[in-house]
């Protein structure tokens, strides 16, 4: 047998364990809120995506020759002047609807459809709603309610009528997730 007293191990102590997770420990307190402010961001971002994509297909409806011809759809294109619109309310049979959901590529406009699609905080209640601002290049302004787009969190702006001399609106609604 063979005795092994007089060899020198070549290992890591315990204490030596001890620090190098003690410093682990304390490398993962100081980026973890760091890394969770990020994947807020990147969700964000995923949800102007979406907005994104929602406002292209209802600016592209809205120019469509056959969207125009349709009564209903015409009555909605004339409400967007003067009120804001949810997306709930283009799913009244008009071709305009039928249009946005063919070029969105979803089975209805509902707001279960799309909520289920948002990743960052937002409330339970949140609508896409939208309206024309009358300017050339971006015609509409749309935005998300009880959505934050700074990414903290807050989820208490849920604005839903649209008034462009309303200073204060105008602020709530880019607090949400928007584009205008």
């Amino acid at each position: 047998m063979k005795n092994n007293k007089g060899k020198n191990n070549k290992g890591f102590s315990l204490v030596e364990l001890i620090i190098v997770i003690a410093i682990m420990a304390i490398l993962v307190g100081v980026m973890a809120p760091q890394l969770i402010k990020y994947i807020e961001k990147s969700n964000v971002s995923a949800d102007m995506q979406l907005l994104d994509a929602v406002y292209d297909a209802v600016v592209y409806a809205s120019v469509d020759p056959d969207v125009m011809a349709d009564p209903d759809s015409r009555d909605l294109l004339d409400d967007m002047r003067t009120q804001a619109i949810s997306l709930e309310d283009l799913a009244n049979g008009s071709y305009f609807g039928q249009e946005v959901i063919s070029t969105l590529g979803w089975s209805d406009l509902q707001q279960t459809t799309y909520v289920e699609m948002l990743k960052s905080a937002h409330g339970s209640n949140a609508t896409i709603y939208f309206t024309y601002k009358g300017d050339f290049v971006n015609p509409i302004i749309m935005w998300i309610t009880t959505t934050d787009a700074t990414g903290k969190k807050d989820t208490s702006n849920a604005p839903t009528t649209y008034n462009e001399s309303n200073a204060s609106l105008m602020e709530e609604i880019r607090s949400c997730i928007h584009i205008e």
